[in-house]
């Protein structure tokens, strides 16, 4: 699960995007990893590959992602990705599609909003459809510097499950971001992250 917001755009033509993080529970012995490179072919598509580990298991996925810029007010973009398991032979696990909308609730772009939509098809297990949704604002600072904090929810399409609170912030300096988040803050175990980002 990705509680982190993802967005429409993608990163630009002839540019590398990369991001990675690790997620911990404090007092549990479960620590999961996610690492992306994507590549802009054009102003609208990046191909790219992911890599996800977590206690007992390493998926590698190859994703295709585009994203259009509409207007200030409303973004779209989309993403596949067939991951494979790399415990079992490289045998194909499971398919995310994803629809990543946001856009600018004030004129001046600070106050925004995102939501993410993650369809996973799986080969040996249920299926599901989980919907993030989020609101930021960014506060920018000299040199091109500038941090936003975000808080969300994350729920199914069906509401059969509770509502999971996520919250945290980027700090961006020009084209690198570092993330600290968290979400399950009402269980017994937290999830926290810490993720770099980049664009070359």
């Amino acid at each position: 699960m990705a509680q982190l917001p993802y967005f429409s755009p993608t990163v630009g033509d002839g540019k590398l995007y990369g991001y990675t993080s690790v997620k911990a529970r404090p007092g549990i012995n479960n620590i999961e990893t996610y690492t992306t490179f994507q590549y802009g072919l054009g102003e609208h598509f990046a191909p790219g590959i992911d890599l996800y580990t977590g206690p007992g298991c390493a998926y590698w996925g190859v994703l295709l992602r585009y994203g259009h810029k509409i207007c200030k007010w409303f973004n779209v973009g989309a993403e596949v990705i067939p991951s494979f398991n790399l415990n079992d032979s490289f045998r194909f696990s499971y398919v995310s599609s994803a629809l990543y909308m946001n856009g600018a609730l004030t004129k001046n772009g600070r106050l925004f909003w995102c939501s993410n939509t993650w369809w996973t098809v799986r080969r040996e297990d249920a299926n599901s459809i989980m919907n993030y949704e989020y609101l930021g604002y960014t506060v920018p600072f000299k040199n091109g510097h500038s941090i936003t904090p975000m808080v969300g929810a994350i729920h199914s399409w069906r509401f059969d499950q509770e509502v999971d609170i996520t919250a945290g912030f980027y700090y961006t300096i020009k084209n690198w971001s570092i993330y600290v988040w968290g979400n399950d803050f009402l269980k017994a175990h937290p999830r926290f992250i810490l993720g770099v980002e980049f664009i070359l």
